[in-house]
């Protein structure tokens, strides 16, 4: 049953991966472009890029809570109901819109905090002002996204967001230097590329699955969800748009302290970072696909089958994290060395790589069993959870290390460090005690 398990797990999560890269890469591109601008765009759009995703994922990942939702209905063999949840989402979506009017507000406030060059930010707020066009598609495609999920098809969003990276690089092409009689945009044009994608692939996303999926889960015909209805959902996907949120902002708080150690420590935090960001992909994406078959499981009555999936995933996350560890600690120079020259920046890199190859094995029992916890609708818990030791640990930790104890870059990660095997421990407890199997969403 095990090796079952694992074969479902791996075939939800394998397209999961690839959808990820391409999020990353949709703004890589934008990057990749503004190189060829100038100093001044490059710098601008990087912010800029940091910004606009600290303010917008908490109205991306609240719409993720369609996940647990539909997942049960599908377990539960109950496909009616859950075409009704996507559209219960769908309506959230529309009361979630009027919170974009805040976010030019909270642009100004984080950039008052971080005193960029005053340049960069008056470029970088161009850029965001165009990009927030963006936000009613983003919304969308969470949505459709995690109702796939929700029944199994990772493929479907891998192959769209592939599409979206395809389209903004031709938008770009035309907008940033001006081809096909359009002006050269510059930073702009960049920012209307990426919107005329994220547009593309939401309209997309509705016609497939308005052809594919409108019959087998009674779609045509539209549910208006009461406000109890809307409540209840809200009580799953608003906890976690804040888990993000609060997680991303102390990450922030955490690259903030750490740039106080000076340029070599900063350089060489981003680069590991970089490193570290792609090879948590796997991780990410088991714990994506096991909260969509513990839910599953969970709507099937099958709640002994959940707790085994739980574990499966996380035994699973650790090989791959140990496998990827052991590269770190025997080549950590080789793969510093692809970012920089700087010797000493590529010294500091060798130590954080040591350093990340161990506590990503906490990491992934962390993202897996929040991953299933979440999953079991357990949302409220995580984001308590988060939140408490994200503010409460990890940023007065990575203070603490790098200045009271004097430990530098080394200490302030230490502090990533003891937040995170904190959360791997809390949350094994949590999915080992069961109160999980027991919540109604």
């Amino acid at each position: 049953m095990t090796i079952n398990l694992q074969k479902q797990l791996i075939q939800l999560a394998a397209p999961v991966v690839f959808s990820n890269l391409a999020f990353t890469l949709l703004g890589f591109v934008d990057t990749l472009f503004m190189g060829r601008v100038s100093t001044l765009a490059l710098g601008a759009v990087g912010l800029g890029s940091m910004t606009f995703l600290t303010a917008s994922l908490f109205l991306k990942t609240t719409l993720a809570g369609a996940t647990p939702f539909v997942s049960r209905m599908v377990g539960a063999g109950r496909k009616d109901e859950a075409g009704k949840y996507l559209q219960y989402f769908l309506c959230l979506t529309l009361l979630l819109l009027p919170l974009i009017s805040l976010l030019p507000g909270f642009f100004r406030l984080f950039f008052w905090l971080m005193k960029p060059d005053r340049q960069v930010a008056e470029a970088a707020m161009q850029y965001m002002a165009v990009r927030l066009y963006e936000i009613p598609a983003l919304l969308l495609v969470s949505s459709f996204t995690a109702f796939l999920l929700g029944i199994g098809n990772s493929l479907l969003p891998m192959i769209l967001n592939w599409v979206a990276v395809l389209v903004n690089v031709g938008a770009n092409w035309v907008l940033v230097f001006g081809h096909w009689g359009f002006p050269p945009l510059g930073l702009v044009g960049a920012a209307w590329g990426t919107v005329f994608a994220v547009w593309v692939q939401a309209v997309l996303f509705a016609l497939c699955i308005w052809f594919y999926y409108r019959k087998e889960y009674n779609l045509h015909r539209w549910h208006w969800p009461s406000w109890q209805d809307l409540w209840r959902i809200s009580k799953v996907g608003l906890p976690l748009g804040v888990t993000d949120s609060i997680e991303v902002g102390a990450f922030t708080a955490f690259f903030a302290i750490i740039s106080r150690l000076g340029t070599v420590a900063l350089a060489a935090s981003q680069i590991v970072n970089q490193i570290a960001a792609l090879a948590f992909m796997p991780g990410f994406a088991l714990g994506a696909a096991t909260g969509s078959l513990v839910g599953r499981y969970l709507g099937a009555g099958q709640a002994d089958r959940a707790e085994e999936l739980g574990w499966t995933g996380t035994k699973l996350c650790v090989s791959v994290m140990v496998a990827l560890g052991l590269f770190f600690v025997a080549f950590p120079r080789s793969m510093a060395s692809l970012f920089t020259a700087d010797k000493e920046v590529i010294e500091s890199c060798i130590s954080l790589l040591r350093l990340i190859a161990v506590y990503q094995l906490f990491d992934a029992v962390n993202i897996v069993l929040r991953g299933a916890l979440n999953g079991a609708g357990d949302t409220r818990f995580t984001m308590t959870i988060t939140m408490f030791f994200a503010w409460g640990l990890f940023v007065p930790g990575s203070y603490l290390g790098a200045f009271s104890l004097k430990l530098g870059v080394i200490g302030a990660w230490l502090g990533a460090f003891v937040y995170l095997a904190t959360l791997g421990v809390i949350f094994f407890f949590r999915f080992r005690h069961g109160a999980w199997k027991e919540i109604v969403i």
